[in-house]
């Protein structure tokens, strides 16, 4: 075996090593993967309420500004986003908040192709209940079957007065509704992936 025959086969082997390792560099960091964490700014297509919504909805959303790349736009401001109600619960008595939990299942590329995502909302759907309210529609029924009681009947009065109260403003609260929560039609929020995208490769 000649020197250039085994000169050839080393040049061979080194040429597959770099460009392996090239290839796998260029997928690791390419502009065409979105990364796991990205978080994109969105605009609501139309109402989702917590008052009427079901689970198994779906609904659409549209990219409010482009996702930049190294200074690639990876997606154009106006691309949609498709996405489903997973679980949703409107809000009942007893001040007990709405709540609805969204999945972004869908990107709709300008080209006509489609990307699956796992994205979530940054903040959560949820309507805080209302306690303070309710403690204080019975702290307020009481007092004022307090001072009622006195007027009428002394120290026994009182006592019936503050129960009597108190059973009102309890009454009170648990008939009180909590509140539901909702994305109106042009509201901005924003998602997060949970998992890469790879995109197709674009003409520009």
């Amino acid at each position: 075996m000649n020197l250039f025959s085994v000169g050839t086969k080393v040049f061979a082997v080194l040429l597959l090593f770099f460009a392996n390792f090239s290839l796998t560099s260029g997928q690791d960091d390419s502009i065409y993967l979105i990364k796991s964490g990205t978080r994109i700014h969105l605009r609501m297509d139309s109402e989702i309420s917590s008052k009427v919504a079901s689970a198994g909805d779906t609904f659409t959303a549209t990219a409010v500004d482009p996702l930049l790349v190294r200074n690639s736009i990876m997606l154009p401001s106006g691309t949609v986003f498709e996405g489903r109600v997973i679980s949703v619960s409107g809000a009942s008595t007893g001040g007990k908040g709405g709540q609805i939990e969204l999945l972004f299942e869908t990107i709709r590329l300008d080209n006509g192709q489609e990307r699956k995502i796992d994205g979530v909302l940054v903040n959560d759907l949820k309507a805080e209940s209302s306690k303070t309210v309710n403690m204080v529609s019975i702290l307020g029924g009481t007092a004022i079957g307090l001072v009622f009681g006195t007027i009428t009947g002394g120290d026994n009065g009182s006592l019936i007065g503050a129960a009597v109260g108190a059973g009102a403003g309890t009454g009170v609260a648990l008939l009180r509704k909590g509140k539901n929560v909702r994305i109106k039609t042009g509201e901005e929020f924003d998602i997060e992936l949970r998992k890469d995208v790879v995109l197709p490769v674009r003409d520009y």
